[in-house]
């Protein structure tokens, strides 16, 4: 770490250049990269300072010149800082990852002595376990069942992988291919401490939500948390929300208390826009008090405000990452080319915007662009977006490169937009794609705890982009955790089974019913 020194070793004189003004000098002899101080910047050549200047003006910018060619002219409405040592420009670092060690204590969670049992289903298992790890938790995994190979991949290839691995949650009361011991194996009839899945009602298929129905009824779980998406509070053609006939669903179990919760990966000290609905069932039996729901929001209020918030996701990002020589004679011309389909939807956006055939960031950034991207469809993409943004006088952080030009995701702050399963972002300031362990990052998880070695580039991408948020369910476990009592071992039993056909049934009728009150609202009955 370079030295700093104190006000005593500067002075403020007149400087030695006419007209200049003040001037700072030494007051003594400093050591060899000392740093003087800390400026907000960052390094520009006169090429670009010019651009800037001609868009702002003289009054705007105070820069700090380096040397010859090269200065550091000040970030406008940005908290990214930087420190000046002898030219060199270094980021400053900040604590940013929530100490979730310290959540339950800050709730005055008492866990009982003895390993919790935890249940997963359908991509659940990596990210609650990593959570329950971060928190402190220690757990029984009886089994998980995950539909992504990838997400398999990655359990089995673990040390404290879970003792069953499935591959499907339909079918499995007879039993399933457990990917661990590698033979068939039945389902555990433990009773779990803790259930989670996030086999919501708006994923790829809609049964695995009515098969986590069915575990539930069946071997009643003591906490149970499903994750669902945001468009389940969004209404239905009918007008009615999915959400509301969910938990009809879940409150026909019968004998837990059921509750919805909003949660957002931004609360909780990630810089993500990712927001996600949590169906959160506290069996009767195991309740602190009565209250439960407002107990669990009361928690979530407190944890919101004791974990550290950031909003650059840069300084999450892996500092040590090499992005090679991008010296190269490839340009953008190189890249696999574009679709007439794709052609003619980018001919309309920069028609729409009229930014003509303005190829400015090419020029910028080109060998960058040649070396991280696929097709000059993601090159154009990333272009077009750089020139709306440099006419809206604002700083483009990120852009979602997988999605087509009108519908690409963009973010102006530090936080990414929602990562998704195949989820490509190219960073402006980075100017590179983020790689899969800085998507693991971005979802809460430390790489280094994992044993990754197994699964390629483009498999953690898509695991990083389906798997539960670490620290939105570390802090749902904790506020959960806090209202339910789990001093009791669990047990052996299970209850009277009931089919999928069943489910289906009772859905559509809630359904039905909550369209025909709904309907005869309207006509003011």
């Amino acid at each position: 770490m370079a030295p700093r020194v104190g006000p005593a070793a500067l002075r403020v004189e007149s400087s030695t250049v006419e007209s200049a003004g003040l001037g700072l000098f030494a007051a003594e002899e400093l050591p060899e990269y000392v740093v003087i101080g800390e400026y907000s910047g960052e390094v520009k050549d006169y090429a670009r300072f010019g651009e800037k200047v001609a868009r702002l003006g003289h009054n705007e910018l105070h820069p700090f010149y380096l040397k010859p060619g090269l200065l550091a002219p000040p970030r406008i409405q940005t908290n990214f800082r930087g420190r000046i040592a002898h030219g060199i420009m270094e980021p400053k670092r900040r604590r940013l990852e929530p100490d979730k060690a310290s959540w339950l204590s800050l709730l005055k969670v008492r866990l009982p002595h003895r390993d919790l049992v935890l249940a997963t289903d359908c991509g659940g298992g990596v990210g609650p376990a990593s959570a329950l790890r971060d928190l402190g938790v220690p757990i029984r995994h009886i089994f998980a069942c995950e539909s992504e190979e990838s997400s398999q991949q990655l359990l089995a290839a673990q040390q404290s992988r879970p003792e069953r691995l499935f591959g499907s949650m339909i079918g499995r009361d007879r039993g399933c291919f457990c990917l661990v011991s590698g033979r068939w194996m039945p389902m555990p009839t433990t009773q779990p401490d803790i259930y989670i899945s996030n086999a919501g009602t708006h994923g790829p298929n809609p049964d695995r939500f009515f098969a986590a129905v069915k575990y539930i009824m069946e071997f009643r779980p003591r906490l149970v948390i499903l994750e669902d998406l945001v468009a389940a509070c969004r209404e239905d053609p009918q007008g009615n929300l999915p959400a509301d006939a969910v938990l009809a669903l879940l409150e026909q179990v019968g004998g837990y208390e059921v509750d919805l919760f909003h949660v957002f990966a931004s609360h909780f000290g990630l810089p993500q826009r990712r927001q996600r609905l949590y169906y959160v069932m506290v069996s009767r039996e195991h309740l602190k008090s009565e209250k439960v729901p407002d107990q669990i929001r009361q928690a979530l209020e407190r944890l919101k405000l004791h974990a550290f918030s950031t909003t650059d996701a840069e300084e999450l990002l892996e500092a040590a990452l090499d992005p090679g020589d991008v010296r190269t004679e490839r340009g953008v011309d190189s890249l696999l080319s574009m679709s007439s389909d794709a052609s003619y939807l980018h001919r309309r956006l920069r028609h729409e915007l009229h930014l003509g055939e303005d190829a400015a960031y090419f020029a910028l950034a080109g060998n960058h662009l040649a070396r991280w991207l696929r097709s000059y469809r993601e090159a154009d993409l990333c272009q077009i977006h750089w020139l709306w943004a440099q006419r809206q006088n604002r700083e483009i952080r990120f852009v979602s490169i997988s999605q087509d030009v009108h519908r690409a995701s963009l973010s102006f702050t530090g936080e990414v937009p929602t990562l998704a399963a195949n989820t490509r972002l190219w960073s402006y300031r980075l100017q590179r794609v983020l790689s899969s362990r800085e998507m693991l990052t971005l979802q809460g998880f430390k790489p280094a705890q994992w044993n990754l070695e197994s699964l390629s580039e483009a498999s953690l991408s898509r695991v990083a982009g389906s798997a539960m948020t670490v620290h939105m369910i570390a802090a749902l476990l904790a506020a959960a955790l806090s209202a339910v009592r789990l001093e009791e071992p669990s047990c052996s039993q299970r209850r009277r089974s009931v089919s999928l056909a069943e489910l289906r049934s009772r859905y559509s009728a809630i359904c039905q019913r909550l369209h025909g009150v709904r309907r005869h609202a309207k006509l003011g009955a």
